[in-house]
């Protein structure tokens, strides 16, 4: 069968009828004032600005939001928080991934992991959105089935704005890849602070680690002037600066 039919297959509405999850899974959400971006170039000593991988580039099909007659609301669509080429690079069995959810009245979404070519459900979810717009997580659990090194696997966030119009909900896609840190990397990072970290990860283009530890930063300290600056050069450096500003939600997103 085309692996395009396949993969539809998968998404359509044994997709979204499992959209309907409780109210009681909806965390709640706590947003933090929009720190101002305008702290001086000059304060922020490391430079964090991403490097992408000399190896590894997502395959063509890999692509951006699909809008359609969507519920979302406002300018900003529905973006992952990615590289330019759709591929994220991680050291980590279970990674964390990140989007930008604008404001709407879905509630729900579903995320899928695919492997061997999109004929392989590795991993599937709902997720529990928040009612306000911003950037929000969610990391692989323990159960499931861990990224293998050196395979490259297809992902999706489907937003579930209608559970009968497919066209409605918007979409996004990406591919993440597992691989094995040099030993003299393993060294940097054994003996590196966290904001140190970041531009280690960042300068060998290991993009899922790299944001999810700048992000846990700052939301440990969401007002530190440094790590936003931090935050607005790695968003600029993958061509993301307009998402720089959001607010990082703290909302602890149910999966199924």
């Amino acid at each position: 069968m085309n692996q395009h039919l396949k993969l539809r297959s998968l998404l359509v509405v044994p997709a979204l009828v499992a959209l309907s999850v409780p109210s009681t899974a909806i965390a709640s959400t706590s947003q933090p004032a929009r720190p101002s971006l305008s702290a001086p170039a000059q304060a922020f000593k490391i430079s964090q600005s991403f490097k992408p991988p000399s190896r590894g580039t997502a395959p063509p099909t890999a692509g951006g939001a699909t809008r359609g007659e969507s519920c979302l609301k406002g300018r900003k669509q529905l973006t992952s928080l990615v590289p330019q080429d759709r591929l994220g690079l991680t050291y980590s069995s279970n990674p964390t991934f990140h989007w930008f959810v604008p404001q709407s009245p879905a509630r729900t979404a579903k995320f899928l992991v695919l492997g061997n070519d999109d004929s392989e459900v590795v991993y599937e979810t709902n997720l529990a959105l928040p009612s306000e717009s911003g950037i929000v997580s969610f990391t692989l659990p323990g159960e499931a089935q861990p990224l293998e090194v050196g395979k490259q696997y297809h992902w999706y966030l489907v937003v579930g704005c209608s559970q009968t119009d497919q066209s409605a909900n918007p979409s996004v896609e990406g591919w993440v890849e597992r691989v094995s840190p040099e030993a003299q990397v393993l060294s940097q990072l054994e003996k590196a602070t966290p904001a140190t970290r970041v531009k280690i990860y960042a300068d060998n283009g290991i993009w899922h680690e790299a944001i999810t530890t700048l992000v846990t930063l700052r939301k440990t300290k969401p007002t530190d002037q440094t790590l936003i600056a931090g935050w607005n050069e790695l968003m600029k450096s993958v061509g993301l600066g307009a998402i720089a500003p959001e607010p990082l939600l703290n909302a602890s997103l149910s999966k199924k």
